[in-house]
């Protein structure tokens, strides 16, 4: 059975640029109204990114965001059921504070953890605190993320490590105590060197929807199969619901009527400094001219909108859809109440 979860709005502007919404700030009480709705509602898992800087200019997109992994130990310590994924911008932390922290996290639910490993790719993010290791970065960032990983898993699995190699050397490194049971990890990884690494060290593949979605998960799926593993793919996509599919598709309309222009090229510029990992970021921002992509965007009313997710799901490889709203508080409450049910009746 699909899983579906929340992608929370833990930065400015939630995730889409328009300066037609809000900007204001994220916020604790936001996140979790948001999480124990989800809950209620059935929903399998709530997920945080890790920003530290937008692009800004008009909208604030992205320009103040919540760190995840606070933000989740609060969110499983007021919660029963459903998992909470925090995301790792594993420049920012060293591995093994990272598996105390995930630890830390399973003690407050167990059982309910999960980290999305994010490598970075917006050098302004690192370079502002003195993290970016510079331009070369981009050509070994999953041979550090695959390091990052192993040491998690050698902490959560034996409790110590004393992993050498090129990025990382610890010596008899104390990571107890352990969690109480296996932590899944997520990945983003688009390019050949993000899919390759996802496929042999990851647990799922976090995905945009796009026009190659069958074929990106199912080359997931035989890589990690040629490892002997089974790697499938969570996708996040873009949901605006109304009453009827014209006055979906008149919000979406809005919405880019209303685009933050620069903080789209913004984005765009950071990533393009990636420009030699064929088919990763610079390749997904190159396409972002819109608030709301209109060819990938889920939109209509409820059975629409159901139709829609049920085809997403039933590609194969697909495991999870990680859903964001044009408006969360409207948006939640549609799709739990009205969507979610149809979903899981199909």
């Amino acid at each position: 059975m699909t899983r579906y979860g929340l992608f929370l709005p833990t930065s400015s502007n939630g995730h889409v640029a328009s300066t037609a919404l809000d900007p204001g700030d994220p916020t604790f009480e936001q996140n979790l109204r948001l999480t124990a709705q989800a809950e209620s509602f059935g929903m399998d898992f709530v997920l945080g990114m890790v920003k530290f800087r937008g692009p800004g200019e008009g909208s604030r997109y992205w320009d103040a965001s919540l760190e995840a992994f606070t933000l989740a130990g609060g969110l499983l310590a007021a919660t029963r059921r459903i998992q909470v994924i925090a995301s790792v911008g594993i420049l920012s932390i060293h591995p093994a504070v990272v598996a105390r922290m995930a630890a830390t996290l399973d003690s407050i639910g167990p059982g309910r953890v999960g980290i999305n490993v994010v490598s970075g790719w917006n050098a302004q993010e690192y370079s502002q605190m003195g993290l970016w290791p510079g331009d070369a970065y981009y050509g070994y960032r999953y041979e550090y993320a695959r390091e990052y990983i192993e040491i998690l898993h050698e902490l959560w699995s034996t409790g110590t490590s004393s992993y050498t190699g090129r990025y990382f050397d610890l010596e008899d490194c104390n990571g107890r105590p352990r969690p109480s049971s296996r932590i899944p990890l997520l990945c983003a990884g688009s390019s050949e060197k993000g899919r390759e690494m996802t496929a042999r060290f990851a647990d799922e593949n976090l995905t945009q929807l796009s026009p190659g979605l069958a074929e990106a998960t199912a080359d997931i799926a035989a890589r990690a199969r040629a490892h002997g593993r089974d790697v499938t793919a969570n996708v996040l996509t873009t949901v605006v619901l109304a009453d009827t599919d014209d006055l979906a598709w008149e919000r979406v309309r809005y919405l880019n009527a209303h685009t933050d222009h620069a903080a789209l090229s913004g984005r765009r510029e950071q990533s393009a400094r990636d420009s030699g990992n064929v088919g990763g970021t610079a390749a997904q921002a190159a396409t972002m001219v819109q608030a709301v992509n209109e060819d990938l965007v889920v939109a209509g009313s409820t059975d629409s909108v159901a139709r829609q997710l049920s085809r997403i799901a039933a590609s194969e490889g697909v495991s999870a859809i990680t859903l964001q709203f044009d408006d969360f508080d409207d948006g939640l409450t549609r799709f739990g109440r009205d969507v979610l049910p149809l979903l899981r009746a199909s």
